[in-house]
């Protein structure tokens, strides 16, 4: 406790009532309590580290205090280089072999340092630009593979929006072009209707249908089954179909109309036959049925949406993967729903749902882009109030009485 003659160096430097218990790391403060460091710091703007840096006299170096602190430092080091490791393993940072040099810098944010980069990345930022300078998008530097996998999935209609690297989605992308094959190989992954998730590659020639079968084999008695079943279905169609010997013989000659003579309106040239060519109308493609295989359909995930509900795309079991691609997007590899509920079902289940349709939510979340694109189109065939309509006015007329006010003499009042 602290006498009314105690003197003010042996009080506390901040309020001056008790004694002193604590001593500042940085500065050598000396203060009470808690609230007295705080009020000190707050005050002195002082950080409350020590200062490794800091000068020490020579018979301070030779003591416990001064070892402890040394100790301290250095065992701080060491953790700060652990922890930085481990950051970089769970971040999937790439760091040259045998060296500490980073190789991609704009991961880290030190992109402008010369002096972190190692001398051969160095050399080539020189003679050809930084890691990844032919990347359009200017987001990450380009993988080995990967800019040829996407001028593919480009060419084919697909629209790949590509994750952040290092991040779970990136790393799970095993998606790549094969130049031998000349083909595409797409990680997929499949959801079911408990939320199972399974990933796969598949080939992008194949069929929805055989890529579920691959990734959800069935048992071998089942197999079976259904391969003696379709055996009988095909047997019951061949019996069906007609004998050769009822078909009737087509005539051997064709006979070809003369070439007719069409009266033409005053003012059109004749053209002939030769130079005519009507265009055929071309028979639009029918779209695949959307029918359910082995008693589940088939769903294309829409990502980045501004709904909480997954957005589906009902795709045929059909079709292949890169026409269930085109036209749409995904998140570095598309993601299909296997679930037992038709197209027709989700629709009904608006007042509760668990999934929307593609053609619900662009029903019912209009972007206000274009919302006001159709505004102002119906605001540009609209005219202001009072403005008349010159649409059927004779310009003639028009130009008559403009000459008569402008040409004619005014009588004077």
């Amino acid at each position: 406790m602290s006498t009314p003659d105690s003197p003010l160096s042996d009080l506390c430097t901040i309020c001056h009532i008790q004694p002193p218990k604590y001593r500042c790391p940085r500065c050598s403060i000396r203060t009470c309590s808690l609230p007295c460091t705080r009020r000190h710091k707050l005050w002195s703007q002082c950080s409350g580290v020590r200062d490794p840096a800091a000068y020490l006299r020579r018979n301070e170096l030779a003591t416990e205090a001064s070892f402890d602190r040394d100790f301290n430092f250095i065992t701080g080091i060491e953790r700060s280089i652990e922890r930085a490791g481990r950051d970089v393993e769970n971040r999937g940072i790439k760091v040259g072999e045998n060296t500490g040099y980073v190789e991609d810098l704009s991961v880290v944010g030190l992109e402008d340092e010369e002096g972190l980069v190692a001398p051969e990345q160095q050399d080539r930022k020189r003679k050809r630009g930084p890691p990844g300078a032919g990347n359009a998008e200017g987001k990450r530097p380009m993988m080995k593979g990967e800019a040829a996998f996407l001028r593919r999935a480009e060419s084919a209609g697909a629209k790949v929006v590509r994750a952040p690297k290092g991040m779970s989605r990136n790393k799970m992308n095993e998606s790549r072009w094969l130049p031998k094959q000349q083909a595409l190989t797409w990680t997929v992954e499949w959801i079911t209707g408990d939320g199972q998730k399974t990933m796969r590659t598949c080939m992008e020639t194949s069929s929805i249908a055989d890529s579920y079968d691959r990734t959800f084999p069935l048992p071998k008695e089942e197999k079976k089954h259904n391969k003696q079943e379709d055996e009988k279905s095909e047997q019951k169609t061949l019996e069906e179909q007609p004998q050769e010997g009822t078909v009737q013989d087509q005539p051997s000659t064709t006979e070809i109309p003369a070439p007719s003579t069409v009266a033409l309106p005053d003012g059109q040239p004749e053209t002939s036959d030769a130079n005519a060519q009507p265009q055929q109308p071309s028979a639009p493609s029918e779209p695949l049925e959307i029918t359910s295989h082995r008693d589940v359909y088939f769903y294309l995930h829409r990502p980045r949406t501004t709904t909480k509900h997954p957005v589906l795309i009902p795709l045929s079991p059909a079709m292949t993967i890169t026409s269930a691609l085109r036209d749409h997007t995904v998140l570095e590899f598309p993601t299909i729903y296997t679930l037992s509920d038709s197209p027709d079902a989700i629709l009904s289940s608006r007042e509760d749902p668990r999934y929307i349709l593609e053609e619900e939510y662009i029903r019912t979340h209009q972007s206000p882009e274009e919302s006001s694109e159709d505004s102002a189109e119906v605001q540009d065939n609209q005219l202001p109030p009072g403005a008349i309509d010159l649409a059927d006015v004779d310009e003639t007329k028009v130009l008559e009485v403009l000459t008569k006010d402008l040409f004619e003499p005014t009588t004077a009042a």
